[in-house]
């Protein structure tokens, strides 16, 4: 395995450092948490402007025509500084699935408008059923016409994150024969019920009757919904690994300024210990999920790599958040104090497509029917 970066991904990821610090002031992220849609308006425009939005749109759609590898370390920046936009969502939820199996009307009515920073996608990946082959609740319907055109869907999907903002929502759903499908859902005229999640975003409850869809039917034969589910697994992963590196940062700056007893706490050993034990965590969540990005972006098999990274953004991150809390002291059960803001992240992001429970237990499944990991 080679996780070194080529020169084009490092260029990526000092550019989306550059845009996130810009916008990584603490009270911006307050006063966004105040407004009506949780939406960083700035940063998402910045990002636009930037080229960042339009990494994985082709060139033809005003993009650079990059893949999942370059765009997952702009998820880490983006953690690192809890940037206040449905980046993963509109990317590899929405852009990628478009990418793979949408059709040439379909990519150049969206990617352009993705590239340019004038629409939001999101992706319904929260509520689906347990077990493989996974299933998805919602139904969809054929109209009259061939070709996907004139489909319908029915149901609920819950806690769609980002779905009050969204364009467009990518939405697994069965169809009458069985099969589950991916569809592309514009949200005008669907209805979205909005509540505020643990992060103090916002996701919402969409209800579909009757609402059109139209069928992401090209591309190639296989399991998309489970083609899906990994890329979302490993961008979330990416996502959670730049949380917690940022969370320990600022531990360890804290507690090597905070002195007790004339000395900085950071030398006590049940403080360092903690930290060490924190900064071995990190480095599991970095070397798995970057294990699964690469096998995914190399052909390879990646469905148990993929498992693997989401337990450990999932189990390594919420230790890392409360241990980074404690070392905190007083100060890390202040609210308004920006470490907190990480813990909120954690706890939401690690059950984002699935509690690390439950990616172990699909573990376990997986080696039961002698897969390797």
């Amino acid at each position: 395995m080679d996780f070194q970066l080529a020169e084009e991904q490092v260029t990526v990821n000092d550019l989306a450092r550059d845009v996130f610090s810009r916008n990584g002031d603490p009270q911006r992220l307050f006063d966004i948490e105040a407004g009506q849609d949780r939406f960083d308006r700035v940063l998402y425009r910045d990002l636009a402007e930037s080229g960042i939005l339009g990494l994985p749109v082709p060139e033809e759609h005003g993009g650079a025509g990059l893949g999942l590898w370059e765009i997952a370390g702009v998820f880490v920046e983006q953690g690192r500084t809890l940037g206040t936009v449905p980046l993963w969502e509109t990317l590899v939820g929405g852009v990628l699935p478009l990418l793979r199996y949408g059709n040439a009307k379909q990519q150049a009515e969206w990617l352009p408008r993705v590239a340019a920073g004038d629409a939001v996608l999101t992706v319904a990946v929260d509520d689906l059923t347990d077990t493989r082959p996974y299933g998805a609740r919602v139904r969809a319907r054929s109209g009259a016409e061939p070709g996907g055109d004139g489909v319908t869907l029915s149901g609920t999907a819950v806690g769609v994150r980002s779905a009050h903002l969204a364009d467009a929502i990518v939405v697994p759903a069965t169809d009458e024969a069985g099969a589950v499908g991916l569809y592309l859902v514009p949200t005008a005229g669907v209805r979205r019920d909005t509540f505020e999640r643990t992060d103090r975003g916002l996701a919402s409850d969409v209800r579909f009757d009757g609402a059109a869809a139209g069928l992401l039917a090209d591309g190639p034969e296989e399991d998309r919904l489970d083609w899906l589910l990994r890329q979302v697994w490993t961008a979330v992963a990416a996502l959670q690994s730049g949380i917690s590196q940022a969370a320990v940062r600022q531990a360890a700056d804290y507690t090597s300024g905070r002195e007790q007893f004339g000395v900085p706490i950071a030398t006590f050993q049940a403080v360092a210990h903690q930290l060490a034990d924190c900064h071995i965590d990190t480095e599991a969540m970095e070397v798995t999920y970057l294990n699964a990005l690469w096998r995914e972006t190399t052909g390879r098999p990646s469905r148990a790599a993929a498992h693997v990274a989401k337990y450990w953004a999932a189990e390594a991150g919420d230790r890392v958040a409360r241990t980074v809390q404690h070392v905190h002291g007083g100060m890390g059960a202040d609210v308004t104090y920006p470490v907190h803001r990480y813990m909120l992240w954690t706890t939401q992001l690690a059950n984002t497509a699935g509690s690390g429970a439950w990616h172990l237990q699909q573990l376990a499944d997986l080696v039961g029917e002698g897969e390797q990991l």
